[in-house]
């Protein structure tokens, strides 16, 4: 940096791109050399998702990490959003009432926006000694199957487990408790959710031919975001980053199962792969590979799907209350763990300066914006929380040798102000179902016959700088 005449500097302020500015009270002399530190914070990934357990919000994941809006895969092409999930939220164990409601919080905590078309609580009573999971996971192209859950029985115990530098991982994998089997070596920061290619083996023990063996992985999974994605798509020796799976056969020779295994998409999470009638004759062991920053907590093996005896419904949120909340601190937890937001612990100013600028939702109830999936949204911004009160006293009795499972169900879209991502800084256009996600920004949003929410809800300027806003929380 040149001084001209000067021979010392007083300070030096530093201006980021869309960080916050760093300063340095101590000047420095000519000739001298100092560093530079930018920050690596988190500015964009998904809406976080908070549940009651009885004395706190416990955070639970995040949301609709499928569903990004003009985020390029490369130069011009785009990832077609599938708008639909199922999130665990917990058993009666972790997810309690609070006073007559089952109580989530849906928060947007950094530099996007939130267009929630829909929010709805799916409860599951299934059988002790089973499992429910949720069929949603990030796929790698459309079309996209429709959300599910499913109960599974049966479980069959991981003998063991190797990672590919023949690292023993058993003991990681043999339970979801946030011990992770990590990528042996990640590629630079420029390519941010990208690892060296790495496989975990597992064995199972003998793997006769079933038609209803399901394999259920846990784990999460770093997103790279607009940068990442343009910075890997140049490299043509990358390869592809979606997990695959082999098995192996009885000469010792390993064979890609016709699967599509999918990802987790975003913070820890449950994906299953359903294997019946695909896995070869004699079949010995697993093998899970993936180029992606993909963090595994457990395996487990189901050998059946059972639908008798299963109850499920659906719940509305019968109050709901969108307003402003500021920005949780981190938890302080090792790389192998997914970035945790403390509930607890909130500040009311944002670590950029960039804010998704547009007309949101105005504070206040948005029941009707989130009771049905039909093109109505409810837009929630950076700092903005949204309280879903669904009522506990409408649920059925659970009978007896029966457990309760909760999961979220919601449709929508995030748009991070990403300098990659099509109008990335802007809130418009709206997005809307069935929309063709490779010409979003350059196609008209069609008018609909139930259009008039957006004169009566649209009506919160936000952005495109994001500033001090003390504002008295709900409680």
């Amino acid at each position: 940096l040149g001084m001209g005449k000067h021979k010392q500097t007083d300070a030096v302020t530093t201006h980021w791109f869309d960080l916050e500015m760093n300063s340095l009270d101590l000047g420095f002399k000519e000739g001298e050399k100092i560093n530079l530190f930018e920050l690596i914070l988190p500015t964009g990934s998904c809406p976080y998702v908070y549940a009651w357990d009885g004395s706190k919000y416990r955070f639970v994941s995040d949301i609709l990490g499928a569903s990004p809006l003009g985020l390029p895969v490369a130069e011009g092409k785009y990832i077609d959003a599938d708008p639909d999930e199922l999130v665990w939220l917990g058993n009666g164990d972790v997810f309690k009432p609070r006073g007559s409601n089952y109580t989530v919080q849906i928060t947007e905590e950094l530099r996007e926006v939130l267009y929630l078309d829909q929010a709805a609580l799916v409860y599951v009573d299934h059988p002790a000694g089973t499992t429910a999971h949720s069929t949603s996971k990030l796929l790698p192209r459309g079309p996209y199957p429709p959300h599910q859950i499913k109960v599974h029985a049966r479980p069959v115990s991981l003998v063991k487990a190797t990672r590919n530098d023949g690292l023993d991982v058993t003991e990681l994998l043999q339970s979801g408790d946030r011990r992770m089997v990590s990528p042996v070596a990640l590629r630079p920061p420029q390519y941010r959710g990208l690892a060296e290619p790495y496989s975990v083996t597992l064995d199972f023990g003998p793997l006769p031919a079933s038609n209803t063996r399901v394999l259920a992985l846990t784990g999460w999974l770093r997103f790279g975001g607009g940068m990442a994605n343009i910075a890997g798509s140049h490299n043509p020796e990358f390869p592809f980053p979606f997990p695959q799976l082999e098995a192996e056969l009885p000469n010792g020779e390993w064979k890609l199962i016709a699967v599509t295994v999918g990802a987790p998409a975003g913070k820890t999470k449950t994906i299953i792969v359903e294997l019946g009638g695909k896995l070869p004759e004699g079949t010995r062991r697993l093998r899970v590979s993936t180029a992606f920053e993909i963090h595994w907590d457990q395996a487990q093996l189901f050998e059946e799907e059972i639908t008798q005896g299963v109850v499920m419904g659906e719940l509305l949120p019968m109050h709901t209350d969108l307003h402003w909340r500021g920005f949780s601190r981190f938890e302080d937890l090792p790389a192998s763990l997914p970035l945790t937001p403390n509930y607890a612990l909130i500040d009311q100013k944002p670590s950029w300066t960039l804010a998704v600028n547009g007309w949101c939702t105005r504070y206040g109830p948005v029941d009707e914006l989130v009771a049905g999936r039909d093109n109505a949204l409810a837009m929630v911004n950076g700092g903005d929380e949204l309280t879903l009160e669904f009522p506990a006293s409408t649920l059925p009795p659970i009978a007896p040798g029966m457990i309760r499972d909760f999961f979220l169900k919601t449709t929508g879209w995030d748009k991070d102000a990403d300098f990659h991502c099509v109008t990335g800084w802007q809130l418009d256009p709206i997005p809307w179902l069935d929309m063709n996600y490779q010409t979003y920004g350059h196609a008209a949003r069609p008018a609909m016959t139930n259009d008039a929410w957006m004169a009566k809800y649209n009506r919160r300027w936000v952005g495109p700088f994001t500033f001090d806003r003390q504002v008295a929380r709900r409680k």
